[in-house]
């Protein structure tokens, strides 16, 4: 019998597959089932070191609080002659935190309740009425009602062998609203605001199912009254936030025997949103900072599974980047493993046919400005050095509990230690050990997720049924590869000397502390995408911040549109966490475009890649700020109800969000047609790309007719965007010129975080570095203050760019009190004057850009820097026009470049040394007036001889150059001459090699 129920559960889990992904349910799975037990009246209570109380009930259950801090209460009931589960039984709660978030509960009995607070007078109040012993909670400042429970349930148990437990609350307030945090399967979310809806999100009970991957397992929940609820079990969970739901939530052990759920969760007081996420990570532990280079454009070699190895990567990552996109992150698929190279048949381990030389690849990869993540599947894990089956001695399970698992040969059991240790030695043997010099900044963790035929009765090798350890099957996983692999110091592991970047296709709440995770093989259409971004949002507000996702969908072999592709992989993923274009269609079977590689796609789609690319790498500081903030809970993409909880709109605009304080996003979803995006109300919004400004609304969204690969962009008055110059790679972007976008009509600050990138050494605060940067909007003030703190690779001395937009008319400019700085036509102009400094007015845009001396840094904080209005009209404007190589046409002998800093624009134009005499780039300029201009060409030889070259206008021969030695190819060098110029709009002057080894060319600029 207890087997036909256990069947009977299965496949109503298996109909739970829409659950977890976000449909709608009538009621409670728990309420049909066998006799419920409540807890009773009161008997009695005891204090446990001043901040636990245990409160007894007349038939022996029992009710435990603890405090956690000062705004976290933790809630436990047990059965009658039932312990208590151990603090660390389950891991979702950083081990630490049980100790160290110490907090103290002061207690007030009266005859009918027992009242307990914390010490903080806006902390949390509860009061237990004894009969029966009922919860309510309160805000110990405002009184407000929080929630409580429903006075004929409360705290229960039911089901078979009653191992279903339930907590249920009173019917939420009228204006009440929910979020849950986390998704169901593939990244899936319909909607944000999830009031009236029952919503489960676990490991997938469904069989034989390819669509039920990952889920992002999260038993969280935020209430616009301003608290949060985590639930602290493995077991299935089941959230009902009002509706025919009820309004409460249940854990459901399948009665598979073994252990069976507690009801134990912690009450998280906010009531900001920003407050709960913040405690809520400090509980279950902050989200894992990746290196800096996670954060640049990732690529794959899925769509070349026929021809890729790494003579293949290096030859594309170089064209790619000679056309002059950025790129960072290399993700292996398949084929670098020894074996059939396919997703079956081989193993993790450098293949001998397809990468020969891995230390070689290495080399070149860390001299170019690139990292590497390489694939593991779950499927082969048989294949791999060292694998036992079964269970311990074993690293997997029962054979006869994976009767119906696909590759039942090749399932390991996470929650083995020593299947841990074993996976950790072959990453470490095949790859990540240091002295082997192999290229290995991630893993990729696949198909960990597809496990759903164990039976809920098979037990693991921690000795707990698969019911109850299968939502911590992710979370076990990643443990092992960070913990207790990646982290210690000791021999045998990397240590703190490179932060590791881990993702697997799901996630277990807790895990963000160990590692990451991606959305799985999702679909390539516009529902999809609409369903991501939300998912991005919830995961965000679950504490993974770095939500990673297939850009423009996995497919499933499609090949996808070219508007699809400009509206997704490139608009929308390039302003996501993680910008990772990847999809499964074979450039062998269906030609080029089924790449997701720009160089493979239109030119109108090209361009719209090298824009956007622009776009995130020069906003890296910004980005990685970002990110910085986002290891303390803060998503870098945030849901509108994050800094607008108040507001009902912020509930509804789901498929629009704030990517940090200062821009909004609001991704196109579909071919065309009209947007309705809501800009809050209170403040002043620009139009990134024109700057035309919009007044915020609550009552009446902004209707924007979207355009195909245009991703609205927008940002708040007063907000201060703080860039870098544009490099191809984080690697090379320079830290020696920060620039300062600010936007008129408020007031801004904003902090810089910046550090090496590549070390944990930023987690002791003394390798890090803060420059605040503030704008005065009524003074027209930048202040740029010196950093606090500083890190290996810190500039000693930096020059600032200042960009005022929003500015009715150019004002005259000094820098910290001296004389009106000169005018010049460009930014480059100013760059290149004699002092490096000036101002410049874009009269269209309305933006006064103000270009500083370098100055000295000290590392103390203090001003570094004052940028204001010298109370002078703006000059006329002098100096000459700048003309950038990336700009110009350019020949075989020549490529896009940025490794080099010192340049202007977005690159130069390199020389590749593969190409003889006669190889040329020309520029088309405009000449006002006929007559004889002085022309400069800057350039860098960081050879030992001359790299001449000829110069003509218009086919005629007008100089020879010499461009002798610089120093250096960072270092810059001016070579000038004369020439007698037409008047026209299309002059043609070329440079020409007169040898087989050029310079690097940055401008032409015209006197």
């Amino acid at each position: 019998m207890k087997r036909e129920r256990i069947r009977r559960r299965t496949l109503l889990s298996t109909a739970a597959g829409a659950l977890a992904a976000g449909a709608v349910v009538p009621q409670s799975a728990h309420a049909a089932d066998d006799a419920q037990e409540q807890l009773t009246d009161y008997a009695g209570h005891t204090t446990d070191d001043g901040r636990s109380v245990t409160v007894t009930s007349v038939t022996g259950q029992r009710l435990r609080l603890t405090a956690y801090g000062d705004q976290i209460v933790r809630v436990r009931a047990a059965r009658a002659g039932e312990s208590f589960l151990p603090d660390t039984h389950y891991e979702m709660v950083q081990p630490r935190s049980h100790s160290a978030m110490r907090g103290s509960l002061h207690v007030r009995a009266t005859e009918d309740t027992v009242e307990f607070r914390t010490a903080a007078t806006d902390g949390p109040r509860v009061v237990l009425r004894k009969k029966p012993l009922r919860l309510e909670f309160y805000a110990r400042d405002t009184g407000a009602l929080l929630a409580k429970e429903d006075a004929g349930h409360g705290i229960t148990w039911s089901g078979p062998d009653h191992t279903v437990a339930a907590e249920a609350f009173a019917p939420p307030q009228a204006d009440e609203r929910f979020l849950k945090a986390g998704h169901g399967v593939l990244g899936r979310t319909p909607r944000l605001d999830r009031t009236g809806d029952t919503v489960s999100h676990n490991y997938s009970g469904a069989v034989e199912n390819p669509d039920n991957q990952a889920p992002a397992i999260v038993p969280f929940y935020l209430s616009s009254k301003g608290y949060g609820v985590f639930f602290n079990t493995t077991f299935d969970t089941t959230f009902s936030f009002g509706g025919s739901g009820g309004y409460g939530f249940h854990a459901d052990g399948h009665d598979a025997g073994g252990a069976r759920p507690q009801l134990d969760y912690f009450l998280i007081n906010g009531p900001r949103f920003a407050q709960l996420l913040d405690r809520y990570t400090q509980l279950t532990g902050r989200p894992r900072l990746p290196q800096r280079s996670i954060f640049g454009l990732q690529m794959s070699d899925k769509n070349f599974a026929d021809v890729s190895d790494q003579d293949w990567w290096r030859e594309k990552v170089t064209r790619h980047r000679a056309a002059g996109f950025p790129f960072d992150h290399q993700v292996n698929d398949n084929r670098w493993r020894e074996g059939s190279g396919s997703w079956s048949g081989s193993w993790f381990e450098f293949s001998r046919e397809r990468w020969p030389d891995p230390a070689g690849y290495q080399k070149w990869a860390a001299g170019n400005g690139v990292t590497v993540t390489l694939d593991y599947n779950r499927n082969n894990t048989n294949e791999m050095a060292g694998w036992k089956g079964g269970p311990p001695p074993g690293y997997s399970f029962a054979v006869a509990d994976l009767a119906g698992v696909k590759e039942n040969n090749a399932v390991p059991d996470w929650s083995n230690r020593d299947t841990r240790a074993w996976v950790w030695k072959v990453f470490w043997g095949k790859a990540l050990d240091p002295a082997l010099e192999y290229p290995g900044d991630g893993l990729w963790i696949d198909e960990v997720d597809d496990l759903g035929a164990i039976p809920y009765t098979a037990k693991t090798a921690d000795g707990r049924t698969w019911s109850e350890d299968r939502n911590a099957y992710f979370l076990n996983l990643h443990k092992g590869v960070g913990e207790e692999g990646w982290d210690p110091a000791g021999a045998g592991h990397i240590g703190p000397g490179k932060r590791p970047w881990t993702w697997c296709r799901g996630a277990t709440a807790g895990q963000q502390r160990y590692g990451h995770y991606w959305t799985g093989d999702i679909d390539s259409t516009y529902d999809e995408m609409r369903n991501q971004i939300r998912g991005m949002q919830t995961a965000g507000l679950g504490g993974f911040p770095y939500a990673n996702i297939d850009g423009g969908g996995f497919g499933h072999g499609e090949v996808i549109s070219d508007a699809f592709y400009r509206n997704w992989p490139v608009g929308w993923s390039s302003l996501a966490p993680i910008w990772r274009p990847h999809g499964t269609a074979s450039t062998k079977d269906k030609g080029k475009r089924a790449s997701r590689w720009p160089l493979d796609q239109s030119p109108q789609a090209q361009a719209d890649f090298a824009r956007f690319g622009q776009l995130r790498y020069s906003l890296m500081p910004y980005v990685y700020t970002l990110a910085h903030q986002a290891a303390t809970g803060m998503p870098m993409a945030r849901a509108m109800v994050i800094d607008h909880q108040d507001r009902p709109q912020a509930y509804t605009h789901d498929l629009q969000y704030m990517w940090g304080p200062s821009l909004l996003v609001a991704p196109v979803t579909s071919e065309g047609g009209e947007q309705h995006i809501w800009l809050p109300a209170g403040a002043h919004w620009y139009d990134f790309w024109t700057d035309e400004k919009h007044t915020g609304s609550d009552s009446e969204d902004l209707s924007h007719t979207a355009s195909t690969g245009e991703t609205p962009l927008f940002v708040r008055a007063g907000a201060i965007l703080p860039k870098y110059p544009y490099a191809q790679s984080t690697a090379y972007l320079t830290k020696r010129q920060l620039e300062m976008d600010v936007y008129a009509g408020a007031d801004g600050v904003f902090d810089v975080v910046e550090d090496d990138g590549v070390t944990e050494a930023y987690r002791s605060g003394r390798q890090t570095s803060v420059t605040r940067l503030t704008f005065t909007d009524a003074s027209t003030r930048a202040v740029i203050a010196h950093p606090k703190g500083s890190y290996e690779g810190a500039p000693d001395a930096r020059r600032f760019l200042v960009r005022f937009h929003g500015l009715a008319s150019p004002v005259g400019m000094r820098v910290d009190g001296g004389g009106t700085l000169p005018a010049f036509t460009s930014e480059a102009a100013a760059l290149l004057s004699d002092k490096g400094a000036g101002c410049v007015w874009d009269a269209e845009a309305k933006v006064l850009s103000v270009v500083t001396p370098e100055i000295r840094m000290a590392k103390g904080g203090g001003r570094a820097v004052t940028v204001e209005p010298s109370g002078a009209p703006y000059p006329r404007v002098g100096g000459g026009t700048v003309h950038q190589a990336e700009a110009a046409r350019l020949d075989s002998a020549f490529v896009i470049g940025s490794r080099h800093p010192g340049y202007t624009g977005t690159g130069y134009a390199e020389f590749t040394g593969t190409s003889a005499a006669g190889s040329t780039l020309a520029w088309t300029v405009t000449v006002p007036a006929v007559g004889e201009k002085r022309l400069l060409v800057r350039y860098a030889n960081g050879g030992d001889a001359d790299r001449p070259m000829d110069v003509d206008v218009n086919g005629t021969k007008v100089a020879t150059l010499a461009m002798p030695p610089t120093g250096g190819w960072d270092t810059w060098a001016t070579a000038s001459f004369t020439a007698d110029l037409p008047q026209g709009e299309n002059v043609t002057v070329r440079a020409a090699l007169t040898r087989s080894a050029g310079a690097n060319i940055d401008s032409l600029t015209l006197l």
